[in-house]
């Protein structure tokens, strides 16, 4: 597949990004893998003004790779509750743990290792390397998709296979040969702030003379993808018991919340109790909506229960890993 290089994207795009760029993001203050590595991987499908706190705290609580492997995965999963897309915190716990392993708590600094640790795909290796090695790999994130599309007047679905392997094509062969860093990130920026998914800022941009959606006015319809309509609503039931001021919860082992502390789903029989409340939430995930209804139980004498689980003081409750929806009404419904 032949693909033609832009000539001066990419120095159009480094110039724009030394005057307008975002150049005071924590992660941007260290050249470590680590903090890169965790900065990306929280960035995947979350806008950076959410993920700023969360990387803070993170890394606050987690200072090294050998921290993070120490930790339990629950702790790992509470520091993540909010977040979303669980399976990311999930890899990285698991990651950790391989790069205390296998390479001696340092950070592979090659693409074929670094592909081999769960959660890190191709464009999460290219932007470390990149970033902490200058070394010359392309990534094609969301913005960075959005801009080529554009810039080169992509009607296909980006979706696609032909598609991605056309855009990967085109992120490699606009790399610089210098300030691989510098390119990667003033990329990123142009399509997080400037080159946005509507109504992009084409009256500021340096390259709207060379960008085919704009000469001919596509910009609002590339990029294009195929939508998958999913209305889906999913229903479930929560109870939720307490005794002698803890409440039982058992880990989930399936689903968007895999590896997450929840309620248990179905009924247990208790010989002495009183229902305190009655209530239903909902959640909306990227292709369906979970609408649970709640049923709260205080049991009166010690509960004989065959499921496997633990009993957890109210307050003990911000340090477990739980969905941030199911961690938000057991706060509410704590004493």
């Amino acid at each position: 597949m032949e693909v033609q290089k832009k000539p001066a994207f990419n120095i159009s795009i480094i110039k724009w990004h030394k005057k307008f760029g975002r150049h005071n993001l924590p992660w941007q203050k260290s050249k470590d893998p680590y903090h890169v590595w965790v900065s990306e991987i929280m960035l995947q499908q979350t806008q950076v003004v959410t993920v700023i706190s969360y990387y803070q705290k993170f890394i606050t609580k987690f200072k090294t790779i050998k921290a993070l492997a120490q930790a339990s995965e629950d702790l790992v999963l509470s520091m993540w509750s909010g977040l979303g897309f669980y399976s990311r915190a999930r890899n990285l716990h698991a990651a950790s743990i391989m790069i205390m392993k296998e390479y001696r708590g340092h950070f592979p600094d090659n693409f074929q290792d670094m592909i081999r640790l769960p959660g890190i795909g191709r464009s999460t290796a290219g932007a470390i390397l990149a970033f902490c090695f200058n070394k010359p790999y392309p990534i094609l994130d969301g913005n960075v998709k959005r801009v080529l599309s554009r810039v080169y007047g992509i009607t296909t679905p980006i979706n696609n296979s032909s598609t991605e392997k056309k855009l990967w094509l085109l992120s490699e062969k606009n790399l610089p040969k210098k300030n691989i860093d510098i390119y990667t990130q003033a990329i990123m920026d142009f399509g997080a702030t400037l080159c946005i998914p509507k109504k992009p800022k084409c009256n500021i941009c340096p390259v709207t003379q060379s960008c085919v959606a704009y000469v001919n006015e596509l910009t609002a319809q590339i990029p294009k993808k195929n939508i998958v309509k999913n209305n889906d609503i999913k229903k479930t039931h929560f109870y939720i018991y307490e005794y002698q001021k803890q409440v039982f919860l058992v880990k989930n082992r399936s689903g968007v919340w895999n590896g997450l502390w929840l309620p248990p789903n179905e009924e247990i029989k208790l010989k002495n109790k009183k229902i305190i409340k009655y209530g239903h939430r909902q959640s909306v995930f990227s292709h369906y909506k979970l609408v649970f209804e709640y049923t709260f139980v205080k049991a009166l004498s010690k509960p004989e229960i065959k499921l496997k689980g633990l009993w957890i003081n109210w307050q003990d409750i911000q340090d477990l890993g739980l969905p941030a929806p199911i961690k938000k009404l057991l706060i509410e419904l704590s004493p």
